[in-house]
Formats: C-alpha cells, sequence, structure tokens
C-alpha cells in the first residue's frame, strides 16, 4: 500500500479523550487496509532520505479530512516534514524495521533492573523515533539512540529480539585521579604537564559536555597516590607513622594517600570546583611527602610512586564498598554508578593476583561501570594491562612476566587539543615515552667505576654473562600444549639432546640470530579425548596456596583453546561430545600463570603466558562473565559488538579519494563504526553474506576478497594478517574435517568469500578473543583509543539480557542442581482458609472492611513475573537466546543431572491446564530456570559443585574528607560475595504471601530502604544566619528554646501529618474545637474567640458525671468531639486520642493537663463505653495518635464475649504513634537537676515502666495480642516491633499507576516529642522507583503545610569507614571542646565533684552548648529510670534544618589522661569504643608525642548528604550556611574570643539555682 497524501501538523493535547493526543491522524477511507498497531512509512517525494516511521494506535471518525494525513508538530520538525506538503505514506512489514538496539535516556528517577524490564515489555511492539518521549507506570524516559543492522537509525519499530539499554544523565560518579610522579611531568609534546592535562583537558571537556547534555551527576572527586619510603625496616619510622605502614612484596615500605575534594555534589557550574582542583594539586606533591615531618623527629624520605606502581585495584575496590551499598540510603532521583580513574599513564598497573580476582568478580557481580582515563600515550601493546607481582622472584628463576588483559574496564585515552592539532598538520606523534636520561651527577661512586671500564673489559664481562636463549624460550614459552604433553609434564625441547652454550661467547659461536615478528605462529594441535579430564566449564578451585617455587595460581581462566566448529547458537556452548579444550575455566577469562622453573629449559607446561604485543592469539572459551556487558554495545553489519571510540586507521598511501570508490558509502560508515571485524591469523572473519557484498560499489578485488583479508594498502578492517593464503592455513586448523579442509585447499581466495555461510557464522560466533569488554572485537597495534563520552557523560545501567548458558555436559559435570515448587493455591489457601473461619465465626460474610486487611494475593502469573522481576532487581540476567526444551513440560525432570532423575516421581501431580512459560536467567556461575506450568511454578537452580572461595583483602590508608585538617587512619576489608548464599526459597515465598504471612524481610534479602527525617521548620534564628552578610559574620548559637504554645502547634501539626500518613481526608470543619496551638497563627480571630466563648457557656461537664453523660457530650455534634468521617478499616464514631484528650482539657472542669484527661478516657474505656479501634480489649488508652472508636448500646458486647473477636491486624494498617506532652515551660523549671538526664529535662523521656506501648496495647500480656492470633500466622508487623519503633505497611500505589501489585513498609518512631526528630524509613521488595518518590513527594509537600519539613537523612549518620556497610572515604568530623581554658586558678575543670557528676555534668553541658546551635536529638529516650547513660542513638543530634548532624560522645573526665598507643587492628568493640578510637587517631599525626589521650572530649561532626538541592528550601539553607555553621562551632568550642567560657559562666550559674 503507497498512498500520496498532504500533510497536516497538529499540536499534541493534554486531554487524554482529545483525539490530538495522538501523533498521527488519518482518514481510514483514504488507507483502508491500515488498521490499529500497523506501522507506516512517511516521506516527502523529493527528500526520500529522512522518512519517519509511525505507529497507527487509533483511527478515530472525529478525523474526516479526506486526503490528509496529520502529525504531531514536533515530530514532523524532528523529520523536517513541511506541512502543507504531499507524502507518500506507505504500509511497512515491522520485522522489516525492526531494531536491533535502542538507547533510553532517563534522569531524576530511580530505576531497578527489575523496573527496566517491565519498561522494555511495555513498548514491544510499539514504534519508536528519536527523541520519542515514554511513559509506562510512572517511569519516564526518551529515545536517544537506534541502531539497525550495523548503522544509527532515526526510528524504527521494537521487537522481542530488540536489546534495551538505558542510560542516565543523574548518576552517582566517583572520578579518582592518580597523583603519581608522572603528573608533574611533561607530556608527550613539552606543553603542559600531565595534571594540567588531566585538569585543563579532560575534566573541562567532561564538565562541559555534562553541562551541553544537561547532566546532574552526584559527584564525588578524589586525589589518591601511593607514598614508598626509603627504608629497611619498620625500626626506622617513629612511633607515630606505625600504624598505617605497610610493606609490600619487594621489601618496600609503602602509605596510601587520599584527598576527598567533594564528595556527593551536584553542582551545575563546576568551575569553583576546577579552581580548587587546581590548588589542591599543585600543593598535594608537597603536602604529601613531608606530611609526616615533625621536629624532633627523623622520618624516612618519601617518594610518590609511578602510576603502574599506585595503588589502582586499591581504590576501585574503595568505590565498589560504597557501591555495593546501593540498596541502603536509597535515593528516588540517581540511577546508575560508575568509578573514574584518571591516570597519567598508558593503563599499565602492577598488582596483585588476589585482589585483582576480588576486583573482577566484584565489579561483574555487582554491574559497575568502570572507566579508566589515561593521560599518557597510547602503547603499543594491549591496555588496559595487569601485570602481576611475582611474589615468588626471589626463590625461584622467573624469565617471563604474568600479564592480564581485564575485558570488566572501560578504557580511554584522552588527546589533548594540541596533539590533535600536531596529528592534523601530520607531524610523527610517538606512542612509546623515552625513559629519563640517566643524570650523572646522581649516580654513586661504584656506580661510575663500574661506567669507567675500558670497551675490551666490558666485551668480556659481557661475554662471561650465563646464556639464556630467550628466543628459543619465547618460541616454547608461547607454543601450545600438543597431545603427547600430559598434564603436569615438562616440554621436550628438539635442542636438549646436545650441549647447551653456558656463556654469551659459546652463544655467539653457536647461535645466529633469528628475526622475530609480531605476526609469528607457533603450530598449534587438538587435545584428544583421553587427554580431557573435566568440564570445561568451572575449575576446582585451590583450597590453599603451595609456598614451593612450583606454586600454580589458584587464578584460573586463560588457555589456549582448539575446538571444532559448533552447530549450536551464539554463545551456548556446544552439547556434543565432540568439544574438547586444554583445561578448565571458571568465571571470566583470567590472565595465565606465570611459570615457575628450577631449570630455565624445563619449563613446565601448564598454560601459556599472555603475550600483549598479539593477545588475540590467546584464544578464550566464552563465559557469562565475558557476555554480562555485551548487550549494551550496537553491531556491526557482521553482528559484532563494536565501541564507536576504537577505530582503526587506514593507510596514507591510498587517498581518500580512491577509497570513497572502492568502498561505497554504507560501508564506509561500516568502517568507521566498526572497532574490528574479529578477524585475525588464527580465525579470519568470513562472514561476508550477499548483502554485504553487495555493499561494494565495483566490481574490483574488494569483491571477492571478504572483509577480513583487505590487505595492507586497502581500508584497514581488523585483520592482522592480511594474507588470503595464510588464511586458507587457518581455516584448515579451525576446521578439523578432512573433506572440508581439502575443498578449501582447492578453493582460491575469491571462493573463500562465498564460504561465509553457516559454519563459518558459527564459527565465528564461538570465537572469543581476550582483550576488550565483548569479546568479540580484536586488538591489533594500529588501533586508535579515544575517549568514551558517552559512557562517562550518560553512563549505562547493566543490561537485562545476555545470551550465555552452559553446555550440557557442563551442567551433568560441574553443576548441582536443586529445584522447588511454589503453588500460590497451597501457600495461600491455609492463610485465607482459616481467615474465612474467623469471619465466618464472628461476623457476615467478607465485607469491604475485610477485604481492606486481605488484599487479593497474587495470581500464578503476577507471581511468575514478580518472581523474575527480583532476580533482574538483584543482578540477574535473562538469557535470551536459550530456548526452552522440545519436550513437554510434563515429562520434564528435576534436572539434568542424573542424581536427581529418580526424583521426578515425587513431584505433586497436578493439572497442567493455564499458561505455560519458561525462562532461563544467570549471574555469574549461577543459573536459574523459572517454569510456569497451569498454576505450579518450578524453580530449577544450577549451582557450581565446587564453590569459589570467598577472598578476602584488608587494607590500610589515610583518608582526609573536605572539612578535616589532617588525613586520618583507616582500614577497609575487600571481599567477594557469594552470590550462591541467597536465600531464593525464602524471598519467593515473602512474594508469594506479599509479606503478611510467616516471611517477613530480612537484612540478607538485601530489601530497599530510605530514612526520613520529619523536622520543625519556620526557625528564625536560621533565616538570621542566611540574611547575614559576609561582612558581617553572624553568630550561629543563636537559637531558642520553643515556648509552650509553639510545641502545641507542633504537635497538632504532626497529628495533621499522620492523617495524611494514614490517608485520612478531613475538612476544616471535621477538625473543630481544636486548642488555639492548632492554628498556624498564634492568635484566634474574633469568629474564634466568639465561638470558644459560647462553648464554655454552654458545656459544664465533670468528671462526676455518669459515663454515659460523658458519651453524649462527646457525641454532640455541635459541641462534642470532632469524629473521623467514615473510612473504610474503621469503625464509626472514631476519633483520635489525643484530640479526645484535648477536649476534656478545655470542655471538663477537673481535667486541667494530659495526665489527668488520659486518666479520664481510661475511665470510659475500662467501662465499655469507648474501645480501641482494632476492637482489642486489652489495648489502654494512649495519648497521641491512636484511633478509638465509640461503642453503640447494641454492639457493646458483653463481658464473656469481649476479647477474641478483635481484628489483629489493625496494627498493620494503621501508623500510630504515642505523643509526649508538654507539660511545663523551660522558664518555670531550673535547668536541670542532679537527678535527671537532659532528655528528661527537655520532656524527652519516657518512662518504659509506666508508658511501654507494647504493654498498654496489650502485645506482651499473657492474653493473645497482635503478635501471635490463635490459629493464624504470625503478625509480623507486631512481632518486629520495639519499644522505640513499630512497622505498618504502606499502600505503595493508591491510584493504581503500576503494571503490578506493589507494596512496603515503614518503620517509624513509636514516639514522637516536638522537642525531638520523627523518623520513618520505607523499606521495600516490590515498588517502583518513581511512583515511591511520588508518594514521598506528596508526603512532603503535606508536611509543609503542617510546619515541618521531611527530608532524607542516612541511615548511620556517623558510620565509621572501617564499618563493613560504610563509605570507606567517609567519615565524621571530630570538633574537640577546649575544657582546660575553663580551669580557674589553675585548679581542672570538674575537681570538686565525684566521677559520675563530672560525667553527668559535662553532659549536660555538651547538651546545651548544641541546644544553642539549633540541633535537636533524633528520637527521646526510653529507659526504666531518668539515672542512666544514653545509648548510641541517644547521644546522636540534627540540626533543625535537616543538614547536619552531631554525636555527643559520654567521655569520661579524668584527673590523670590515660594513655595509650594508637592500634589500627579493628577488634570486637562497641560503637562507642570505636568511636574513641576513631577520634583517638584523627590527630594522631600531628601530634608532637607519639602517644594520644583517650579521653578526648568534643563532638563529632556530620553531613546529611542525602539532602540534595532537591529536597533544599529556605528552612534547610545551603552549602554557604551550612559552613558558616561549622566554622562558628569550631570556634566556639575552641573558646575563641573568650566565648566557650562565658558560657560556661552562665551554665554554672544556672546550675546554681
Amino acid at each position: 500500500m503507497e498512498k500520496t497524501l498532504n500533510l497536516r501538523v497538529h499540536k499534541r493535547s493534554f486531554n487524554e479523550n482529545s483525539n490530538l493526543n495522538e501523533e498521527i491522524l488519518i482518514n481510514q477511507k483514504d488507507v483502508p487496509d491500515v488498521i490499529i498497531g500497523d506501522v507506516v512509512e512517511i516521506y516527502h517525494i523529493e527528500d526520500e532520505e529522512s522518512r519517519l516511521l509511525l505507529q497507527v494506535t487509533s483511527l478515530s471518525d472525529e478525523f474526516q479530512q479526506k486526503g490528509t494525513v496529520s502529525i504531531e508538530q514536533s515530530i514532523a520538525n524532528t523529520f523536517q516534514l513541511r506541512a502543507y506538503k504531499d507524502v507518500i505514506v506507505k504500509k511497512v512489514d515491522p520485522k522489516g524495521v525492526a531494531l536491533d538496539l535502542v538507547e533510553m535516556l532517563f534522569k531524576d528517577q530511580y530505576f531497578s533492573r527489575s523496573d527496566f524490564w517491565r519498561m522494555r515489555n511495555g513498548i514491544i511492539g510499539t514504534c519508536v523515533y528519536l527523541n520519542k518521549k515514554i511513559e509506562h507506570a510512572e517511569m519516564r524516559q526518551q529515545v536517544m539512540e537506534m541502531w539497525s543492522k550495523g548503522e544509527r537509525v532515526m526510528c524504527g519499530t521494537i521487537t522481542e529480539e530488540t536489546r534495551i539499554v538505558y542510560r542516565s544523565s543523574t548518576a552517582v560518579v566517583q572520578i579518582f585521579i592518580q597523583m603519581s610522579s608522572e603528573m608533574w611531568d611533561f607530556d608527550i609534546l613539552g606543553e603542559d604537564l600531565y595534571f594540567e592535562k588531566a585538569l585543563n583537558g579532560f575534566l573541562t571537556d567532561l564538565f562541559a559536555k555534562w553541562k551541553e547534555q544537561n547532566c546532574q551527576h552526584d559527584v564525588t572527586i578524589v586525589l589518591f597516590s601511593r607514598t614508598f619510603y626509603k627504608a629497611q625496616s619498620l625500626d626506622e619510622f617513629p612511633e607515630y607513622m606505625r600504624d598505617c605502614i605497610v610493606c609490600d612484596y619487594k621489601g618496600r615500605y609503602y602509605q596510601d594517600f587520599y584527598r576527598i575534594v567533594v564528595q556527593n555534589e551536584r553542582y551545575d557550574d563546576w568551575t569553583s570546583t576546577m579552581i580548587l582542583l587546581r590548588k589542591l594539586c599543585n600543593s598535594y606533591k608537597d603536602k604529601i611527602l613531608n606530611y609526616h615531618k615533625q621536629k624532633g623527629h627523623k622520618a624516612p624520605a618519601a617518594y610518590n610512586s609511578t602510576a603502574a606502581q599506585g595503588n589502582f585495584l586499591e581504590t576501585l575496590n574503595m568505590s565498589l564498598n560504597l557501591f555495593e551499598g546501593y540498596y541502603i540510603d536509597r535515593n528516588f532521583d540517581r540511577t546508575g554508578k560508575v568509578a573514574v580513574v584518571i591516570t597519567p599513564g598508558a593503563g599499565v598497573f602492577e598488582v596483585d593476583r588476589e585482589l585483582a580476582n576480588i576486583t573482577k568478580q566484584r565489579t561483574i557481580d555487582c554491574g559497575i561501570g568502570s572507566d579508566l582515563v589515561c593521560m599518557g600515550e597510547q602503547p603499543l601493546h594491549a591496555a588496559p594491562l595487569f601485570k602481576f607481582h611475582n611474589k615468588l622472584a626471589k626463590t625461584s628463576l622467573e624469565v617471563g612476566d604474568d600479564y592480564n588483559i581485564p575485558h570488566w574496564m572501560n578504557h580511554s585515552f584522552y588527546i589533548s587539543k594540541s596533539q590533535i592539532k600536531a596529528r592534523l598538520q601530520g607531524s610523527f606523534i610517538p606512542r612509546i615515552k623515552p625513559p629519563p636520561e640517566f643524570n650523572e651527577t646522581q649516580r654513586r661512586p661504584s656506580e661510575r667505576k663500574l661506567l669507567a671500564h675500558s670497551p675490551n673489559k666490558q666485551i668480556q664481562d659481557e661475554n662471561n654473562i650465563p646464556f639464556v636463549d630467550y628466543d628459543e624460550y619465547d618460541a616454547q614459552i608461547w607454543k601450545l600444549p600438543t597431545p603427547n604433553s600430559t598434564r603436569f609434564g615438562s616440554l621436550k625441547f628438539s635442542y636438549q639432546t646436545r650441549r647447551q652454550p653456558q656463556t654469551m661467547a659459546e652463544a655467539k659461536q653457536i647461535k645466529k640470530p633469528r628475526k622475530r615478528n609480531v605476526s609469528d605462529d607457533y603450530p598449534s594441535m587438538a587435545v584428544e579425548k583421553g587427554e580431557r579430564r573435566g568440564s570445561p566449564a568451572i575449575n576446582i578451585p585451590t583450597l590453599s596456596r603451595s609456598s614451593s617455587s612450583e606454586d600454580i595460581s589458584s587464578s584460573v581462566g586463560c588457555y589456549p583453546i582448539i575446538k571444532k566448529p559448533s552447530s549450536k547458537e551464539s554463545n551456548e556452548s556446544a552439547e556434543t561430545d565432540d568439544s574438547f579444550f586444554m583445561r578448565r575455566i571458571v568465571g571470566s577469562a583470567e590472565s595465565p600463570v606465570g611459570y615457575s622453573r628450577k631449570h630455565i629449559h624445563q619449563a613446565k607446561s601448564r598454560r601459556a603466558l599472555i603475550n600483549p604485543f598479539a593477545p588475540s592469539r590467546m584464544q578464550f572459551k566464552m563465559t557469562s562473565n565475558r557476555r554480562r556487558w555485551v548487550h549494551a554495545f550496537p553491531t556491526d553489519p557482521q553482528g559484532a559488538a563494536v565501541q564507536t571510540h576504537h577505530y582503526h586507521m587506514y593507510n596514507k598511501r591510498e587517498s581518500s579519494a580512491t577509497l570513497e570508490k572502492k568502498l561505497s558509502r554504507d560501508s564506509l560508515k561500516m568502517s568507521q563504526l566498526s572497532m574490528d571485524m574479529k578477524t585475525q591469523s588464527s580465525f579470519s572473519n568470513f562472514d561476508s553474506t550477499e548483502k554485504f557484498s553487495e555493499k561494494f560499489s565495483e566490481p574490483s578485488s574488494l569483491n571477492r576478497i571478504p572483509s577480513g583479508l583487505v590487505s595492507e594498502d586497502k581500508f584497514y578492517v581488523g585483520s592482522v594478517d592480511s594474507s588470503p593464503t595464510s588464511s586458507v592455513q587457518n581455516l584448515e586448523r579451525l576446521f578439523q574435517g578432512s573433506s572440508l579442509t581439502s575443498t578449501l585447499q582447492h578453493n582460491s581466495a575469491s571462493d573463500l568469500g562465498s564460504l561465509g555461510g553457516r559454519g563459518m557464522k558459527k564459527a565465528r560466533e564461538n570465537r572469543s578473543y581476550l582483550w576488550g569488554p565483548t569479546g568479540e572485537q580484536e586488538w591489533s597495534p594500529d588501533m586508535t583509543t579515544g575517549v568514551d563520552w558517552k559512557s562517562l557523560t550518560m553512563p549505562a545501567s547493566l543490561p537485562i539480557t545476555t545470551d550465555y548458558f552452559p553446555d550440557k555436559r557442563s551442567l551433568e559435570n560441574d553443576y548441582t542442581v536443586s529445584q522447588y515448587t511454589l503453588i500460590p493455591e497451597d501457600v495461600n489457601s491455609e492463610f485465607y482458609s482459616r481467615w474465612s473461619l474467623y469471619q465466618s465465626f464472628h461476623s457476615p460474610p467478607v465485607t469491604e472492611d475485610d477485604k481492606f486487611y486481605r488484599r487479593q494475593p497474587l495470581s500464578v502469573t503476577e507471581l511468575f513475573r514478580e518472581l523474575i522481576s527480583q532476580r533482574l532487581a538483584q543482578g540477574f540476567q535473562i538469557i535470551t537466546k536459550k530456548k526452552p526444551p522440545k519436550q513437554p513440560l510434563d515429562t520434564m525432570s528435576v534436572g539434568a543431572s542424573p542424581q536427581f532423575q529418580h526424583t521426578s516421581s515425587l513431584i505433586r501431580a497436578r493439572p497442567r491446564s493455564g499458561p505455560q512459560e519458561e525462562i532461563y536467567l544467570s549471574i555469574g556461575l549461577i543459573f536459574h530456570k523459572l517454569t510456569l506450568s497451569g498454576q505450579t511454578i518450578q524453580v530449577t537452580q544450577y549451582r557450581p559443585r565446587h564453590e569459589q572461595r570467598q577472598l578476602k583483602y584488608l587494607y590500610h590508608y589515610r583518608f582526609q574528607v573536605p572539612d578535616s585538617p589532617s588525613y586520618d587512619v583507616s582500614t577497609s576489608q575487600f571481599k567477594n560475595e557469594k552470590l550462591e548464599n541467597y536465600n531464593w526459597n525464602y524471598l519467593d515465598q515473602y512474594i508469594c504471601t506479599r509479606g503478611e504471612g510467616d516471611y517477613g524481610l530480612l537484612d540478607p534479602l538485601k530489601y530497599w530502604r530510605s530514612r526520613f527525617f520529619l523536622l520543625p521548620c519556620n526557625n528564625p534564628a536560621t533565616r538570621k544566619i542566611i540574611e547575614g552578610n559576609d561582612s558581617i559574620w553572624p553568630r550561629c548559637d543563636i537559637y531558642q528554646t520553643r515556648s509552650k504554645q509553639e510545641l502545641q502547634q507542633l504537635i497538632s501539626g504532626f497529628v495533621r501529618f499522620l492523617e495524611t500518613l494514614n490517608k485520612m481526608r478531613r475538612t476544616a470543619q471535621t477538625r473543630r474545637q481544636k486548642h488555639s496551638g492548632d492554628n498556624v497563627s498564634s492568635t484566634p480571630t474574633s469568629d474564634q474567640q466568639t465561638s470558644q466563648a459560647s462553648q464554655k457557656e454552654a458545656v459544664l461537664l465533670s468528671v462526676t458525671m455518669a459515663s454515659s453523660k460523658l458519651i453524649e457530650a462527646m457525641k454532640d455534634p455541635q459541641t462534642g468531639l470532632s469524629m473521623l468521617p467514615r473510612q473504610t478499616g474503621l469503625p464509626e464514631s472514631c476519633f483520635i486520642a489525643e484530640e479526645a484528650v484535648d477536649w476534656c482539657i478545655q470542655n471538663i472542669q477537673e481535667v486541667k493537663d494530659v495526665t489527668s484527661g488520659i486518666g479520664l478516657m481510661q475511665r470510659l474505656q475500662d467501662e465499655h463505653y469507648i474501645c480501641h479501634s482494632s476492637g482489642n480489649p486489652q489495648h489502654k488508652f494512649i495519648h497521641g495518635f491512636y484511633l478509638y472508636n465509640i461503642v453503640s448500646p447494641k454492639d457493646k458486647p458483653k463481658s464473656d464475649m469481649y476479647g477474641p473477636s478483635y481484628n489483629y491486624l489493625f496494627q498493620n494498617e494503621w501508623c500510630e504513634v504515642s505523643i509526649l506532652p508538654v507539660v511545663r515551660e523551660r522558664a518555670e523549671v531550673p535547668l536541670f537537676t542532679m537527678d535527671e538526664s537532659p532528655c528528661q529535662v527537655s520532656e524527652l523521656w519516657v518512662n518504659q515502666l509506666i508508658n511501654d506501648w507494647r504493654v498498654l496495647s496489650g502485645i506482651d500480656t499473657g492474653a493473645q495480642g497482635w503478635g501471635q492470633q490463635s490459629g493464624s500466622r504470625v503478625n509480623l508487623c507486631a512481632m518486629k516491633a520495639t519499644l522505640t519503633h513499630k512497622y505498618v505497611q504502606v499502600d505503595v500505589d493508591g491510584n493504581n499507576k503500576s503494571d503490578r501489585p506493589e507494596w512496603a513498609s515503614a518503620r517509624y518512631h513509636a514516639y514522637y516529642s516536638p522537642n525531638a526528630a520523627f523518623e520513618l524509613q520505607l523499606q521495600w521488595m516490590v515498588a517502583t522507583g518513581p511512583i515511591l518518590q511520588d508518594l514521598v513527594t506528596t508526603w512532603g509537600r503535606k508536611a509543609q503545610a503542617c510546619g515541618f519539613h521531611l527530608l532524607p537523612v542516612p541511615g548511620d549518620p556517623f558510620a565509621l569507614p572501617s564499618a563493613p556497610d560504610s563509605d570507606p572515604l567517609r567519615g565524621p568530623i571530630f570538633v574537640p571542646l577546649d575544657i582546660a581554658s575553663l580551669s580557674q586558678g589553675g585548679k581542672p575543670v570538674f575537681h570538686d565533684l565525684d566521677q559520675v557528676a563530672k560525667s553527668k555534668k559535662l553532659l549536660h553541658f555538651q547538651d546545651e552548648i548544641i541546644k544553642r546551635y539549633g540541633f535537636m536529638p533524633i528520637n527521646v529516650c526510653v529507659s526504666e529510670t531518668h539515672r542512666h547513660y544514653m545509648s548510641d542513638e541517644q547521644q546522636q543530634y540534627v540540626h533543625c534544618t535537616g543538614g547536619m548532624f552531631i554525636l555527643m560522645e559520654s567521655s569520661q573526665v579524668t584527673s590523670s589522661p590515660k594513655v595509650i598507643k594508637i592500634s589500627s587492628r579493628v577488634s570486637k568493640k562497641s560503637a562507642g569504643e570505636l568511636r574513641k578510637d576513631y577520634i583517638a587517631r584523627q590527630n594522631s599525626n600531628t601530634s608532637n608525642t607519639e602517644v594520644v589521650t583517650q579521653n578526648k572530649v568534643g563532638f563529632l561532626w556530620s553531613w546529611n548528604f542525602m539532602s540534595s538541592k532537591r529536597w533544599r528550601s529556605p528552612n534547610t539553607g545551603d552549602e554557604i550556611f551550612q559552613d558558616r555553621m561549622l566554622a562558628d562551632f569550631r570556634q566556639f568550642c575552641a573558646n575563641e574570643n573568650n566565648r566557650l567560657k562565658e558560657f560556661w559562666n552562665d551554665f554554672n550559674l544556672m546550675f546554681a539555682l
């Protein structure tokens, strides 16, 4: 169908019912064969290049214009379609315009990987175009880039095979700048220092691209380096330095330094940061090298390491420690995490093998992007490159170095503008930096003597050097093992029978020089079947290492592969017995171990070393780790994944005009886009299909030679050895069949292209290269690597799909199989049957209120989808090319392993009616198969038979945070996670029961959590500090205590906020009879005053009246208690306890305070006139936001029936909080007494013996409580509740915006005081990030209307960097309190008090200081008595603006300070002891003594890094305000201008009163 229509444009309407909301409007009469869902192509006749594809989503009768088609205006502008011009409208086949890859861009949202999958499922079968905005379940994204058949396109359709990559412009980016010794060297052109090239060049360009792309990442910038010391033993170091000195494998002593420049900042303009960076870089070297120099102490000389010797892997692991906790402190406006390392080197690093294995596995498992940006020149070998430490060099003769090419790291080489200019001018740019000249003046005298000998003597000395035939050794070390070699046997060299030369002189007479080429190849043969000793999939890990020189490292994965062509699909191992490999591997392609030899000429044939100059010779078995990121890259026309910042240069001997004649436009574009066409001397690419052959413009020799065989004169696309003859020989090695080999031998090069069919394609697809993140591209010396700006600007998230699955033999031999079955009907039947019995016994059939507490269970299809989502969220990937078995599901066995076949008869027989589906997922070496058959879900887990051992690495370092004056000592532990230990059976049961049964959230499940504080706002002191100009620095200790009326306002606002949390809709009329503190303005209006006066005259109530009379007065519609409107889940005549007590105070004569009001309401409850809304008779009356109702006479139960009928699920759905009453003004009583703690004076203390909410609500009584109901499941919300915290379920998707059932829970404070913060922590496993974000935004907006602000806060604001789940580069700042300045007359402070009194008075003094600065406790104090020491949480304070935290250490002041030595060894200590050690280490280096006192008095200060610009307002302040607060607080604690002493005198004066 092809029609010519006139084009119209229309603006999109926001009305969902309007037809203008469609992208295309067309009259069905003009295109009768077009139906809804068809894809049409639209383009101008004169401009066929710009073609638009749109999907017809509606055929409305309202569009009656004949002969026209209307397109949304922005789409027409993007594709340059002109209105009122004729266009061709043609219906196309969606498969013909299918896309291979689509890149989606999103911003300011949090998506989990399960959300990516749901978004992908929502757009399959749709048509997309450039910049199209897509919204699904509140998740918004935009089409950024599309690829089809190796080319970028403007539009296309998304199918099941389309790979979708999600990129974020608001990610968490950690930039590490390696300040090695090369940073102060000039670059290759001699124009800039390398650190100038990094700052003025790369970082400036990066920030400019961020601004251009409107990116706003959460950025941390760190300078790091390794400093060596010229010392022979640890005794040469002063005592204060030894705490962090480490000795490496060569006996060198060093320290690692980290300088955090900015931390978790989100700037639009990075100019000020660049100025700070330049300043720090200029002074970094001198400060680090002289950091430990002190008067009176002699420290060894220090020097910075080179880039290769630096702490590169340690730095990556520091970021991994942070990124692995992605589910903790979850914010809703950031997605993606990437670590960027800027190095002045060329990408070569000397690393520890075990640490390299840990880093690799952690990076791959966590799905983190690691980008290495090199300022140095690109070397002539493969990069990045790891050189493993040779720890046995002293005990064995090691000639070859052991290298590893990390495929899990993306690398770039930055080329400055001057280098680009030099290249354009044709100047030669060397790629090898010459070594520095050896300065004659710096040589030792002994060395000068050695250089002064005569030439004859020099020749004589050289002749006496022991001879090693390196040429012959290289030939053997790169040689592949022969079939005659045993597993541990040695190679028999051909020259071993004759006498070997012993010196260089003998060698010159016997040996002749041999030319060596990079392209030298060595013969190889396949391994016979009899020699195979295991499956190629998994290697048995080494449990212990030998200390002998014959040690073989436990790192595995690299081996030469000679295999026959497989007939299976891409990247799925052959399931035949004809595929044999040299050795077993596990995980990703690792580096081979170096050979330890007792004799040079008897090298052990363990495995071949990697040649960095020709890494393509070493073939690797493809593994799941190698395919983890492959679906994030576009593919070239041959199907190989490409990275566009790697490209090849063509020979200049042939002009570009000649190239354009020989290559068509499409072929030229393909060559520019591809990195490498997967061709090399051993396995050339012959996937030259007919379509690709047609792309050559003329019938030249290029038409007959496949793409991989273009000669050196032609445009280079990836061949190392371009000889057709050698390619024929390579094919002989590739194909083991004699008939095919003989055929190839008689074919010319022109016939080879026709063989690019199925056999060649399968061989190419099974080819794996050592270099590169995809394993599909070949490295070559003429490859030029630029900067991957796309990855650095908009980092991609880990793809949700992969294409690797182990073969049948591997599953049988190397995996253990376990299986369990989920039957949702059976899992929920017991739960709901007991509930139905309960309902039939106590009430009529299920009502709307009953349904409110019993949500509909998941259907079997919903459960199956959710099980997939949860695995994706935990890092699994869907295996796209794994086909289900052909056998019917009825006859499926438990697993492929023989030992499980006998259990198939034990599977419960169930009807197979219903949907049937099967899906495979993988992470690392773990594979899951989920099978949906009827009403049954079968989960099969494949785990390695030999588990990988967990590796641990303890790391010591020094770091300095932005506001700290010194480099603090810390430790961190790096370890790989054992993924096989995750309890999937438990999680699946949790999903099946919707978290309402016996399975609750546990920490090992890695559930997501976000913590929020509700804080009072509108503080005049904050506004005064913010408005103060720089010339007149306002003091910050100006915060005043709130009055009783202000506290009552906060309580009233808090009640209104809880109404929002509980989704209660109350109007202003339903909140009548409130006290004056309820009004935002403290002065009531005249109408309110008249109404209150008339009410007091009309109502004269007394506690002596009958309870029935009081109830009638409460129910009075005019003057009575305001009842809650009827709401599902609540009984009638429901009210809030706090409002009832307030009504009693205002209307009953004898009730003067909260205590008497509570007593009166308890009397009414005891007489069964009121009851808790759950119906629990054991529930006492609690003041606060607790829900009670008036019991009507007809519903009033008898005493024998009153009890077991209450709703024990009430607490799961309603957030109830006990509110501490405001009893007295601070001015009415003394500041404190010796018997009171600060929290009690501030009315923050809850007497546990009297006011334990668990006892009052009947949970801990002997009768049935909320925790356990007879004959039913455990109520987890009640069982998890503690004295200070409660749990409630959260209705996440109240507006039904999601495409699945969602739920979450909240952990919140059980008690609230207007003098303390209120905590609310969201916890979830099944919830969409943007929907949760909208819910929290709604809460925040309601909080502002109630006089609060809701702010995100860290889970542990004072987490030490050495803690397991904390950021190793973040730590609290210690602010010392100058107690010594408070002494009078030479007498120490507190000299007249005993030890207990000293500590208590100091605690009060510190408490008063921080309250003057606007800090408030994060919770109330709950204990049996007020004579107590506060717990760790009760020592923490948060600022009323939410931007800062203070921890008040309860340090004991002793007359004789105890002196201890600093130790960095982490032992099992309490949190307080660990903090004291942290404080003691903070200033250990700046002290002139070798020891520090343990009893330092002061505060720990911490920033709220969770509060971003999105949460800030005039009530929270900005960074300038926070810096002012810290600076003034330090000045105050240091007694500047005698401020601390003046406050101490006032404090003592009040204490004396």
